[in-house]
């Protein structure tokens, strides 16, 4: 928090960005598509050294194409798989033409087990692996995997393991091999604590009431139980699991409880939603005070009872303008926000202001006088939330290959 939010504390509100407590802050990603990475995160890093190369993929040698066939043969699955999404329909899978189908379904067949190196997958197309059309169908189906599948937080920006690719001519078609560039060993115990905790916190959400009822429930209960990583956040801390679902329900990086920034709240809403039966994706763009200091964020769309919504679970955590709250107690700020944040009508209706609402009203966000709040002394009145902005990444230039994967998002109408 700013001098400056204090000194505006009477008129001004207080709005909950993905990176910061006015506004986002990462970097604006690389505009040079040829050296976007696949990283698995929200950012481009361009460093080629790591995750599923495309722009600099080259066909297999002989010896190579003999050496993978010879590990699909030797490789035996476990027993059962340790990714459990229970999802009905995946919203970005659906959106894909065929070859993009077929390339995320041997991606995600090869996600099923990352320890064993033996663990490659190919998958034949008619598509040139030189060729652009190639690149972004490519970037879509990985993109479009990663978004749909909370899951594989693991793979997110290569935290845990670096998915590679390889091609083989095969007449007048080609072999693509998908495999693994380093092995995750520690994968069954990782993933054991994540499903355990998916499962705890869904413990006592009523799955039998309706579906509004059951989105309500986990958005509240996540954003009671998360704590904003404000230091992956102000450090610009990209490989970390607060990015990820793992950082909401189980740590962060650093090994904090339930701690984690925009992209971990999202995914986590998506996980948690999926297995409750309801249908969701997670959107990724810019959003902030205004279109000019805009920055890097992500949040959901929810479908209930066939009609989709908006939801921003980061801006709704109040929790995190009470923490940042904390440097100022003694000043008028800290004594009349918190009166405001410990009203608990008051409290209930910031917390959902930007919840179950449509894409045009998240888009340019008004208020309005909708959430002013009175002093008990009668002194002063004010507003914990503000005007916003959230504009998707596929409303916005630079930034390949997200763009194509969001543009296949629902609109909330």
């Amino acid at each position: 928090m700013s001098r400056k939010l204090i000194a505006m504390f009477l008129i001004a509100a207080m709005l909950l960005a993905g990176c910061s407590s006015t506004k986002p802050e990462p970097e604006k990603p690389s505009q040079n598509a040829e050296t976007l990475s696949f990283n698995g995160f929200l950012f481009p890093t361009g460093d080629l050294d790591s995750g599923l190369k495309v722009a600099d993929s080259k066909e297999m040698s002989a010896e190579e194409v003999a050496d993978a066939d010879r590990a699909m043969r030797a490789y035996t699955p476990g027993p059962e798989s340790y990714l459990k999404n229970k999802a009905k329909t995946f919203v970005y899978y659906e959106a894909l033409d065929k070859d993009e189908q077929g390339m995320y379904d041997a991606m995600l067949m090869a996600a099923e087990d990352p320890t064993d190196p033996n663990n490659i997958v190919v998958f034949t197309t008619d598509l040139d692996p030189s060729t652009d059309d190639f690149r972004v169908k490519l970037q879509t189906a990985y993109f479009s995997m990663l978004y749909d599948h909370p899951e594989l937080f693991w793979l997110y920006n290569d935290i845990n393991a670096s998915m590679g690719i390889g091609y083989n001519p095969n007449g007048s078609r080609y072999d693509i091999y998908f495999g693994f560039t380093e092995q995750f060993e520690e994968f069954p115990e990782v993933m054991t604590r994540f499903n355990d905790a998916a499962d705890a916190f869904l413990a006592d959400i009523d799955l039998t009431k309706s579906e509004g009822e059951i989105a309500q429930a986990i958005h509240d209960k996540l954003i009671d139980t998360v704590t904003y990583d404000m230091k992956v956040c102000n450090e610009n801390i990209r490989s970390d699991y607060a990015h990820t679902a793992y950082g909401p329900l189980v740590e962060n990086g650093r090994g904090e409880d339930n701690t984690s920034v925009c992209d971990g709240y999202s995914l986590a809403y998506l996980y948690l939603l999926q297995q409750a039966g309801l249908t969701a994706a997670v959107i990724v763009g810019e959003a902030g005070s205004d279109k000019e200091t805009m920055g890097g964020h992500a949040w959901n769309v929810v479908q209930i009872d066939g009609t989709w919504h908006e939801v921003d679970s980061t801006w709704d955590d109040m929790g995190t303008l009470e923490d940042q709250l904390q440097d100022y107690k003694g000043e008028n700020v800290y004594t009349y926000y918190m009166e405001a944040l410990n009203d608990s009508a008051y409290r209930e209706s910031i917390e959902h202001y930007l919840y179950l609402i449509t894409t045009d009203e998240l888009r340019e966000y008004d208020p309005g006088d909708a959430y002013t709040y009175y002093s008990k002394d009668g002194k002063y009145m004010y507003s914990l939330v503000g005007s916003g902005v959230h504009y998707r990444v596929s409303e916005l230039t630079g930034w390949e290959p997200y763009s194509y994967v969001v543009e296949n998002a629902p609109i909330a109408k």
